[in-house]
């Protein structure tokens, strides 16, 4: 039994909106040729390019999801919520630093911007396009006690794989108390598991969740994580099945792109998933068989370890999870800490210590 701490991320009795499920990634990359290749291999499709962006939507939806704007470095952008209550969008118009965008980022719905304790811009859009058609799987699978596929042989087809939405995104913050509550506060996000350090107790990773009350929605639709720079650590892509997933992974490898993790199921949330790298080194994630919860489900408490990620699968690369100082993110920190966020420099070392263990003893490197 783990004891429950002081000070962390809760659910908000009054939140200014409900957010209903994540809308888009916005990015910033130096070679949008390379990414407009990666991506269209990912399984995205095109919904416009220009020289200065291109636009992909999933199969579910012809919103954009994912923004590749030019910029001299690659960087996040920003991000965007679907919020679909007209009085909770115009309530987050009169916070201080708002933006209202008429006609929205990308010229069809209308948005207003807010800022994360961070800085990171959020766009909350106003549109309920959480909702998705149902998507007809390809494959048809046999079971022990149900046949369906009969005298019917079923080879793969060699493809990129369908990506039916943009599920969860994962964000590094410097300051990660203020940052998780005021999703919860600003956006009405529900904390599904938080995870703790072994020995203080410490609060340093939050899975929040949309709140559509008795609504089921994804066990997270961010996550929100302690570290040395505020970043993108992460996103995920939602896919039929896991099937889907495999025939995905040998597509993007036989394109000759780079892989991250294999296969494996994760042990909070549940999904089946599989890490590729972007052309800018940027993890992104395919996954299937999500947990679905309502807002009546609590908080959970774990302790955090490299255990902790998953249930199965590939032993996670030691160069997975990436604690490394580079000149980028010693510069950040070094800001972060001159500009006096509250940075714990000793949490930031307990966090690099459990990357580093792995809870496989059994294999021998």
């Amino acid at each position: 039994m783990i004891d429950m701490p002081t000070r962390i991320p809760k659910r908000s009795e009054k939140p200014i909106s409900k957010a209903q499920d994540i809308a888009y990634i916005r990015l910033g990359r130096k070679d949008l040729e390379s990414a407009y290749r990666y991506y269209i291999d990912f399984g995205l499709k095109v919904k416009s390019r220009t020289e200065d962006r291109i636009l992909f939507h999933a199969i579910s939806s012809g919103f954009p999801c994912w923004s590749i704007e030019k910029a001299n470095r690659d960087f996040l952008l920003g991000f965007g919520f679907f919020v679909s209550d007209k009085k909770q969008f115009a309530e987050l118009q009169k916070l201080d630093g708002a933006i209202f965008h008429p006609k929205g980022r990308f010229g069809d719905i209308p948005s207003v911007t807010l800022f994360d304790p961070s800085g990171l811009p959020v766009d909350a859009v106003n549109s309920s396009s959480h909702q998705i058609s149902k998507v007809n799987s390809k494959r048809i699978w046999n079971h022990f006690d149900i046949i369906k596929r009969i005298n019917t042989p079923q080879p793969s087809i060699s493809g990129p794989p369908k990506v039916i939405r943009l599920g969860h995104a994962v964000f590094l913050k410097q300051e990660f108390f203020k940052n998780a509550q005021w999703y919860c506060d600003t956006f009405g996000l529900i904390p599904s598991d938080i995870q703790l350090l072994p020995k203080s107790k410490e609060p340093v990773l939050a899975f929040l969740r949309c709140n559509r009350e008795g609504e089921l929605t994804d066990h997270h639709t961010i996550v929100v994580a302690t570290g040395a720079d505020d970043r993108l650590e992460h996103c995920a892509f939602e896919l039929k099945d896991l099937d889907e997933i495999a025939q995905g992974r040998e597509w993007l490898l036989s394109k000759g792109w780079k892989p991250a993790w294999g296969l494996g199921r994760h042990l909070l949330g549940s999904q089946i998933f599989d890490y590729e790298r972007d052309p800018t080194g940027m993890l992104v994630e395919h996954y299937t068989d999500g947990d679905k919860f309502d807002h009546s489900v609590p908080v959970g408490f774990h302790e955090i370890s490299r255990k902790s990620l998953y249930q199965w699968g590939q032993d996670m690369p030691e160069d997975f999870l990436d604690t490394r100082l580079n000149f980028q993110s010693l510069k950040e920190l070094i800001k972060g800490l001159i500009a006096k966020r509250e940075i714990r420099i000793k949490t930031l070392i307990q966090m690099k210590t459990m990357a580093s263990k792995s809870p496989r003893k059994w294999i021998k490197y």
